[in-house]
């Protein structure tokens, strides 16, 4: 999934924003995966994507101002990469409330 992980990091070195604090972190990554857990089977494929990116962004953002290592260049397998930081992120006391569609359960 190389083109993923460049179009992530071309999303991520577009980001106007500077220094946010983790609560508007939060309140991104839970606005993006209420946004991605609502696609459909009907979703435009661009849309799906432009939503998945805005999500993994939002969840790189947020584990990287919580000290958890997160990059564009580990979402080689989006998914897999998705449930660890999700894992990590509950590790830390923020439980996202259900996993997003179609993402394998941390074991």
């Amino acid at each position: 999934m190389v083109i993923y992980t460049d179009l992530l990091t071309q999303a991520l070195g577009n980001d106007e924003v500077g220094r946010r604090s983790n609560d508007l972190l939060l309140a991104d990554l839970v606005h993006s995966r209420a946004r991605l857990c609502s696609a459909s089977g009907t979703t435009p494929v661009a849309e799906a994507l432009a939503r998945e990116l805005s999500y993994d962004g939002a969840l790189i953002r947020l584990c990287t101002a919580l000290e958890v290592p997160a990059a564009p260049a580990r979402f080689a397998n989006p998914e897999h990469e998705r449930s660890r930081l999700e894992q990590e992120l509950g590790e830390r006391g923020v439980a996202l409330l259900s996993p997003v569609a179609g993402d394998p359960q941390p074991s």
